[in-house]
């Protein structure tokens, strides 16, 4: 009796009840439950699918609104809150030099604007170091719709091995036409070599170059992506495996990985979303103007639900 009377008179000095003190402690309790399924979702997606995914990219690849009804603020605040935030990742940009040959282009994307996919295609090599062997990664991508739509991976830098990727570039949009589209890279090598100057050619492909590499951002943002979030969580270790893991990969990234910029869908639904609308009525990518601003990357103006 005296224990609930002292504690009926420290509800009343804080000003709560005790059906108040309760309804705290069973939604704290909730709470914590939430977090635990949260946490053991969050570690599982960053162990099998993204090493490096962020609280607003788990918010929707994970279905958080439709599992628990909160949204992408307090999941924010609770990610802080439990730990589960991620310190940024500094990575030290490495172009590819530029070829005597890549020097007869310019920048054709500078400050234009897309409202379709197959205008601008972005290429980038990069290396991955796999223990004490590196191998080369050529990747594609479709600016509009940020779609993979040509990879190769290779022990060496050959030109042969970027043609692989534009092959599969070219083999996937036949049926829609290449012609006028741009391909843009910021001048290596092998994107200036006879065989694959002579492929975008006859497909009437038009040819642009970065004069650095910022002017080249979102591909090496690609390539960035796949290689620190993606592809630690596969356990690769030669080339062969490498190969068949990027196809994995690439399927992830196209058909399941939702991203922001596409109002949250993945790059395939967003390529079947934008074609139901009449092509006026699609939402606008504005490029940066690099002849205005000395930095900056391409971003839609903007996403229609």
């Amino acid at each position: 009796m005296e224990i609930g009377l002292v504690l009926e008179r420290l509800y009343e000095y804080l000003g709560v009840s005790r059906q108040g003190i309760s309804k705290r402690i069973r939604h704290q309790n909730l709470e914590d439950q939430m977090m635990e399924d949260i946490r053991i979702q969050v570690k599982a997606y960053r162990r099998s699918k993204d090493i490096r995914a962020g609280s607003r990219n788990l918010y929707h690849n994970l279905n958080i609104k439709e599992q628990y009804g909160i949204g992408t603020t307090k999941f924010e605040q609770l990610m802080a809150a439990h730990g589960l935030t991620l310190r940024p990742l500094n990575v030290r940009i490495v172009t590819t030099r530029s070829s005597m040959q890549s020097w007869n282009y310019s920048n054709l994307v500078n400050g234009i604007e897309l409202n379709s996919t197959s205008q601008v295609v972005v290429g980038d090599l990069t290396y991955v170091r796999l223990g004490s062997k590196v191998y080369y990664l050529f990747g594609l991508t479709d600016l509009y719709s940020a779609r993979s739509v040509g990879i190769s991976v290779s022990d060496r830098m050959r030109a042969e091995d970027a043609c692989e990727a534009l092959e599969e570039w070219i083999d996937l949009r036949k049926e829609t036409g290449l012609k006028k589209c741009i391909h843009h890279t910021d001048g290596g090598g092998q994107y200036f070599s006879k065989l694959y100057l002579e492929t975008l050619a006859s497909h009437k492909i038009a040819v642009s170059v970065a004069l650095d590499c910022l002017q080249n951002g979102y591909a090496e943002q690609r390539n960035g992506l796949i290689k620190h979030h993606l592809l630690p969580t596969r356990g690769v270790s030669n080339l062969p495996e490498f190969k068949v893991r990027m196809k994995e990969i690439i399927y992830f990234y196209n058909n399941e990985r939702k991203q922001e910029g596409l109002g949250w869908r993945t790059p395939v639904e967003y390529e079947a979303y934008i074609n139901t609308l009449p092509k006026g009525n699609r939402p606008k990518m504005k490029l940066f103007d690099f002849e205005t601003s000395k930095k900056g990357f391409p971003r839609h103006k903007s996403t229609k639900s």
